[in-house]
């Protein structure tokens, strides 16, 4: 199945760039797609380094604050789009739940283990045209006015995917 990317770009320049208005004054050390690939959902979100060092001080001076004091673990929380302040601020469904129902049901009739490899293969497939999508929105007029600090980063994640998976999946795209 043929997925239009640049519905998916034009979601992005359009829902940023009205969050840019209404949010001028404000710079990001972050941007992300945090999707759910599974149900074809797309979530913009960006963070702040205020919002990040509050979020930060919350947890570690809360009951598993011993769990968030390794730069390692500092940095988990820095990149987990789930504790943003500015998360989902838009989101955008690739395909209407009739859509993907049919999808589901075409791949997946008989729930074998075939069924569900062909279903994962889907899902890949939508998270790599994620992935593509918010790498030619970097390289739009919209992605550029972002302020941005200087360690800027921008990536397209799943649900339940670890941060390092993201990034190579990005360097993968990024080389083509």
């Amino acid at each position: 199945m043929k997925i239009d990317t640049q519905k998916i770009v034009n979601f992005a320049i359009e829902g940023v760039g009205k969050f840019l208005q209404e949010n001028p004054e404000l710079t990001y050390y972050a941007f992300a797609f945090d999707c759910n690939a599974e149900y074809a959902e797309i979530n913009l979100c960006v963070n702040t380094e205020e919002a990040f060092a509050e979020i930060l001080a919350y947890y570690q001076s809360g009951k598993y604050g011993e769990n968030y004091q390794t730069e390692e673990n500092i940095q988990v929380l820095k990149y987990n789009t789930g504790d943003w302040k500015y998360q989902c601020f838009d989101t955008f469904y690739v395909f209407s739940e009739e859509e993907l129902s049919a999808i589901f049901n075409k791949i997946y009739p008989n729930e074998v283990d075939d069924d569900y490899q062909a279903w994962k293969a889907f899902v890949n497939e939508l998270l790599d045209a994620f992935t593509e999508s918010i790498i030619q929105f970097s390289e739009t007029k919209t992605f550029q006015k972002i302020n941005k600090t200087a360690d800027f980063k921008f990536f397209c994640i799943d649900h339940d995917e670890e941060l390092a998976d993201s990034m190579t999946r990005m360097q993968l795209f990024q080389k083509k």
